[in-house]
């Protein structure tokens, strides 16, 4: 089902093939993100995300998008701390016009001065409507005060170096970062795996043998508490995070089954006995960041100012008491099944399955399958569970509020 192809142009090209299907998906993922800028070029990254379907020195703005469109694909891309993906779903018969495209998007970006200064006045609303969302801004305010300089910094960068930018600043970055030696292609779906590997063997870029490092955040080994304000509010919007265990860590799956426990679903343990028990909160959820290094397990909530102790109260009972629940063992069984029922269902889809190849291959220097994935899961305990939460909840505690101001 998978395969790892290492082309002679120095791209690393992952295949995950479905015979049955006659559509495919394309990822051209960049190791290139926040974490490889400096705070002078902050959000390079994500704005060539965005130039790049402006125009290449083979396609303009029609031709970059129209011919996978009028097929009935989609063409998007993303920006995150340590990639920029672009990607397409596109029918097989089209497969060829997906691969080119990106491609030259990838590597052939024009970055024109009059596209960038469009693009800014783009990109500058974006992160005016970051600002403008408490959640965001609860999030923000929390990564800057514990993370290393490198994480801390936003994908979206800052209105100051936006506005900075230009040709040189970006091309700068652009033919230092994104070529086929720094590039791993995702291919999934039904396809001819020598049709393909030849349309990849014809990206011909000058580079050089720079491959980024794909890293970790480094925390503050200290308490964190982090209280802003913002006008016109009507709620509190609290953050309350923990250091967790690494993708090398043997606690990493039952992390991932504890996460599911608190608060994944309607029938998560935040959602019944913050939300439908106490009436405390509308929106209440955990999520948990692994990287090869290091982790992060948050819990997120949004409450009104009456409710804001009783809800510190309840978090900090179900925290600490977790281990001694006399129901403990079906909230175990919850969160395994629901783990692998969502991990299975997810991966029907081939956008999905490929970004998953992609983290795996990136963070272990392997494809670990779904299969691997599950039988994982299921050799869990409930004692690993337990002694995940005794080391999570026992970390230093880094927290982010954001009351309504006067």
């Amino acid at each position: 089902m998978y395969k790892v192809n290492k082309l002679n142009n120095g791209m690393d090209l992952i295949f995950v093939k479905r015979d049955s299907m006659r559509s495919a998906s394309v990822m051209f993922c960049i190791k290139a993100g926040s974490v490889h800028e400096e705070n002078e070029n902050a959000g390079a990254a994500h704005f060539i995300e965005h130039i790049a379907f402006r125009k290449t020195k083979n396609r303009n703005i029609i031709e970059i998008k129209k011919p996978i469109e009028e097929a009935g694909g989609s063409i998007n891309a993303f920006t995150s701390k340590n990639l920029t993906v672009f990607y397409s779903k596109i029918p097989t018969l089209e497969l060829d016009t997906a691969i080119n495209i990106l491609s030259d998007i990838s590597f052939n970006a024009s970055l024109e001065e009059d596209d960038i200064e469009k693009e800014k006045k783009i990109v500058l609303e974006e992160i005016a409507m970051y600002d403008d969302d408490p959640i965001d801004i609860a999030f923000e305010n929390l990564f800057k005060n514990i993370y290393d300089e490198d994480f801390a910094r936003p994908v979206l960068g800052f209105k100051e170096t936006v506005l900075n930018f230009d040709k040189k600043i970006l091309n700068n970055y652009y033919s230092k970062f994104y070529v086929p030696n720094n590039t791993v292609a995702v291919v999934v779906g039904g396809f001819d795996d020598e049709k393909v590997i030849n349309l990849f063997e014809k990206i011909k870029i000058n580079s050089n043998s720079l491959k980024n490092e794909f890293k970790s955040p480094i925390l503050k080994k200290e308490d964190i508490l982090v209280k802003k304000t913002k006008k016109e509010l009507s709620q509190n919007y609290i953050i309350n995070a923990f250091e967790a265990p690494s993708k090398n860590s043997k606690y990493y799956y039952s992390t991932l089954v504890l996460n599911t426990i608190f608060g994944s679903g309607m029938s998560s343990l935040l959602f019944t006995k913050i939300r439908e028990e106490e009436a405390l909160v509308y929106e209440v959820a955990s999520e948990y960041n692994a990287y090869l290094n290091s982790g992060l397990f948050l819990i997120f909530a949004a409450t009104s100012s009456e409710n804001l102790d009783t809800y510190n109260k309840k978090l900090d009972e179900l925290i600490n008491n977790f281990h001694k629940r006399e129901d403990l063992n079906e909230w175990f069984n919850y969160g395994k099944k629901r783990l692998i029922g969502k991990l299975t269902i997810d991966i029907e889809s081939n956008i999905a399955l490929g970004m998953n190849a992609l983290e795996s291959y990136l963070t272990n220097d392997r494809i670990v399958t779904i299969d691997e994935t599950i039988n994982k899961i299921m050799e869990v305990t409930i004692e690993d569970v337990v002694d995940s939460a005794k080391y999570i909840f026992s970390n230093y505690k880094y927290r982010s509020f954001l009351n309504p101001g006067k």
